[in-house]
This record gives C-alpha cells, structure tokens and sequence, in this order.
C-alpha cells in the first residue's frame, strides 16, 4: 500500500530511533502513568500550587499581558477539560471512536490557532 515510501523508510526509521533514550527514558520514570494520576482536586486545593498559579494571574494582569493572560487560560482550560469523565469515558474504551474524537482534535486544533494567532499576528 505504501510502496512509495520504500526509498525513504530507513531514513524515517533512523529519524525516529533518534529520539529512543528520550522516549526509553520518559517509560522508565513512568510519567505516562504519573500524569494519569493527577489528583485535580488537591491540586488547586494545594497552596503551594495555587499560591503560584493565582500570583502568575496576577502578575500578566498587572503588567497587563493579555496575551499571556488568554493562553494560561486557555492551556489551563483544555488541561481541566482531558481530566473530565467524558474524556475517560472516550479514551477508555477499546476503540476510540472517531466520530467522538474528531471534535475534539478540531477543537484542539482551534484554540492552537488561536494563540498562534495571538502570538504572532495580534501581540501586544
């Protein structure tokens, strides 16, 4: 099906085995599993963790970055949206459905867009 590939497959595969002690060490520390058990609730229930988190928010507000203010928001809000048990219930079935997940990539992909777009094109 992909023979058209067949010239250049040892170059992707060397490519890639170029990353293998990065990827062989994120597995050994078991970050995967570490980031899967996340407790969300104690965590901005922590101060040493919110203490932070609110004084960066106030920070970007008083040197008024609002660019800085829009993607911690933004990142923080898709980071609390994956830890919801509509997306357990998405990833944990054997087959991820695409018409499920699709939405889900494309709206991903948006909030990239847009900070992206805030970056580059709409800086302060």
């Amino acid at each position: 099906m992909f023979e058209f590939l067949d010239p250049v497959l040892p170059a992707i595969k060397s490519f890639f085995m170029y990353f293998k002690p990065a990827l062989d060490f994120i597995i050994a520390t078991k970050v995967p599993e570490q980031i899967d058990n996340i407790d969300y609730k104690g965590l901005f229930t922590n101060g040493w963790f919110l203490v932070p988190y609110i004084a960066l928010l106030a920070w970007n507000v008083y040197k008024q970055a609002v660019n800085s203010l829009i993607i911690i928001v933004l990142l923080t809000g898709l980071w609390s949206f994956f830890g919801t048990p509509y997306m357990k219930e998405i990833m944990g079935q054997e087959e991820i459905a695409l018409d499920a997940v699709l939405p889900i990539v494309g709206g991903v992909c948006a909030v990239f867009g847009f900070i992206i777009y805030r970056i580059f094109l709409k800086s302060d």
